[in-house]
């Protein structure tokens, strides 16, 4: 049985791909995915709780009661809301000359997209993705010097992600569902600064609980 509402605590590894042109549009490679850390709460709902739904005597509960097929349709589909910390770290090397990105961001996620039993107290969850997130701290290590990242504008701007994800999960108990899942984002509009324009494109792998009222 779909619960209604519930909260979800995940975490696991980022690896984040930098995409960067310099300011003649040229990519620079050489730039290569580290792996960092990603923590994220969030709570659930289902989009028609018709379990609520028929408990009440209303005009909108004889509307969806005529509607089963509707009913069905909008009672598969959930969306969720979080709050998240996410590491987006890069290493690599030009011209023999090595660096490496050090990244933490705080931020939000929503989410929507159907939620499908399959068998046995398994779901699959296929969801849209949309993330926004602010860097709080950050260096770059160039050979041997570090500089901060809350000086460039590449990093310190509000960030606006988007992408999808795949989510199985199980139930352990009646209230508690333990899932695994895999995010991939990429950055909508990345701004366009003196000396290029930088896009991430993190991958997210991470396990978690679901606790559901």
């Amino acid at each position: 049985m779909t619960q209604a509402q519930s909260w979800k605590w995940s975490i696991g590894p980022s690896l984040t791909n930098y995409q960067f042109q310099n300011s003649k549009g040229i990519a620079v490679d050489g730039m290569k995915p580290s792996s960092g850390l990603y923590v994220e709460m969030n709570q659930e709902r289902v989009l028609l709780d018709t379990v609520r739904l028929i408990s009440r005597l209303s005009n909108k509960a004889v509307y969806f009661s005529n509607h089963p097929r509707l009913t069905t349709v909008l009672s598969y589909l959930h969306y969720a809301v979080g709050l998240n910390y996410h590491q987006l770290n890069s290493i690599g090397d030009i011209q023999q000359i090595s660096f490496s990105y050090q990244t933490d961001f705080i931020g939000f996620s929503a989410e929507f997209g159907p939620r499908i039993p399959i068998y046995k107290g398994w779901d699959l969850r296929l969801s849209g993705v949309l993330m926004g997130m602010q860097l709080i701290a950050g260096n770059q290590l160039l050979s041997s010097r570090y500089y901060d990242l809350r000086e460039d504008p590449q990093f310190n701007s509000f960030k606006i992600l988007g992408g999808y994800q795949v989510e199985v999960s199980k139930e352990v108990s009646q209230k508690v569902r333990a899932f695994a899942r895999i995010r991939r984002t990429s950055t909508l509009s990345a701004p366009q600064t003196p000396t290029g324009r930088l896009d991430l494109q993190p991958l997210t792998f991470s396990m978690g609980i679901s606790l559901s009222r």
